[in-house]
């Protein structure tokens, strides 16, 4: 059944949920270029200087990216009522909730290769020196595995609202404040897992313990939702 969902969910997917990924890679590495020939190229750090762009901006693009997502594959299920039609009908609704998920996930995958993938390229193009590539894929999967709580979030709310407005909404407003609550004094403000994706950065002692809070948190919200999603009725 698994296998039948991923590749229904396969051909349901528009077009445009594949260009958004692409899209977040790109803008993101032209970004970090552009900021850093700009800015920061002169300082001591040279071009090691373009990972502490990618720390400020990261976490707003993979948040922001897996909002428009969510939204993306729900809005199909909204528009076509396909929500009506599939609690008509004797599929697992908690396997469809999960493969809603996994989707996604596999899309955000596709998008962190391509970052890290398109700076390798830029680096090598541009410079000798060499390419602490750990660092990069730390950053770069760290920053995802971390946002899996917000991913479950925006899915949730992305399947119970019809109007993708109010999700879009959460998710612009989060991927904003992921750039600032990591850098609020208040402590108490690190447990919104709106700000693991940027405590998960190689360069942040402890950065590992973001890391496994947010796929535990994540898992828990995602089991969460799909009991919610199980008991879902339609009108």
């Amino acid at each position: 059944m698994i296998k039948r969902l991923l590749s229904v969910e396969l051909h349901k997917t528009r077009k445009i949920c594949y260009i958004v990924p692409v899209f977040s890679a790109i803008v993101l590495i032209l970004f970090t270029c552009m900021e850093w020939y700009l800015y920061f190229r002169q300082g001591e750090a040279g071009i090691y200087a373009g990972f502490n762009i990618i720390y400020m901006f990261l976490s707003f693009t993979m948040l922001l990216t897996i909002s428009l997502l969510c939204s993306m594959v729900s809005e199909t299920e909204h528009q076509a009522q396909g929500l009506k039609f599939l609690f008509a009908t004797p599929v697992d609704r908690v396997a469809f909730y999960f493969i809603k998920a996994v989707w996604v996930i596999i899309l955000m995958i596709g998008c962190s290769a391509l970052i890290i993938g398109g700076f390798c390229m830029v680096w090598i193009l541009y410079t000798d020196e060499l390419l602490p590539f750990a660092v990069l894929v730390k950053q770069t999967f760290g920053c995802l595995a971390a946002s899996f709580p917000v991913l479950s979030i925006q899915l949730f709310i992305s399947l119970y609202f019809s109007n993708q407005t109010i999700p879009l909404g959460v998710g612009v407003t989060g991927a904003i404040s992921s750039l600032f609550l990591p850098r609020i004094t208040q402590n108490v403000l690190y447990i919104l897992p709106w700000s693991y994706p940027s405590m998960a950065s190689p360069f942040i002692e402890g950065y590992v313990t973001w890391i496994v809070l947010g796929i535990g948190s994540g898992l828990a919200l995602l089991a969460a939702g799909a009991l919610w999603f199980r008991t879902l009725e339609i009108k």
